[in-house]
């Protein structure tokens, strides 16, 4: 693990340099996977607490466990850097103060005609705690927070 974090800083820490394109993270959404209909949310970044998802506590009284998180980079027009590369740390707070730590990285960029492309993951079993997630690609910078809570 150790290793793949510190290629993944050395991906980023070249992504600046003139080997690559610069990658910017523009922004980050995230969608509850709503089990009983099959289908995502809205994008819940900025929407209030939610509680109890796994028990119906979604929208329409849905029931919710699992998150779809959606990352949008910008890079020049119709490329694809070879060393362009971007971070994530997902960081899940429990009530007696646990932390859950989940690092990803991201290469392999492809540019289309508008400069931008998505990168996306999902959590499984990640509606019950307060959730940070934040996003490094070159020298930018985005966070998002969700604000999960379940009830015994």
């Amino acid at each position: 693990m150790k290793r793949f974090a510190v290629a993944a800083a050395a991906l980023v820490g070249l992504s600046g340099q003139a080997l690559g394109a610069e990658v910017k993270i523009i922004d980050v959404k995230a969608y509850l996977f709503l089990e009983h209909a099959g289908k995502l949310s809205e994008d819940i970044v900025g929407a209030p607490p939610f509680e109890n998802l796994p028990k119906g506590g979604g929208p329409n009284h849905e029931t919710a466990t699992g998150i779809l998180v959606d990352l949008t980079f910008s890079g020049d027009k119709n490329s694809a850097p070879k060393y362009a590369a971007a971070t994530v740390d997902i960081v899940q707070s429990g009530a007696a103060g646990r932390q859950v730590v989940t690092h990803k990285a991201f290469a392999n960029f492809i540019f289309g005609a508008d400069g931008i492309e998505h990168k996306a993951f999902f959590l499984e079993g990640a509606t019950c705690m307060p959730l940070a997630i934040d996003v490094r690609a070159g020298k930018t910078e985005k966070s998002a927070k969700l604000d999960f809570h379940c009830k015994e």
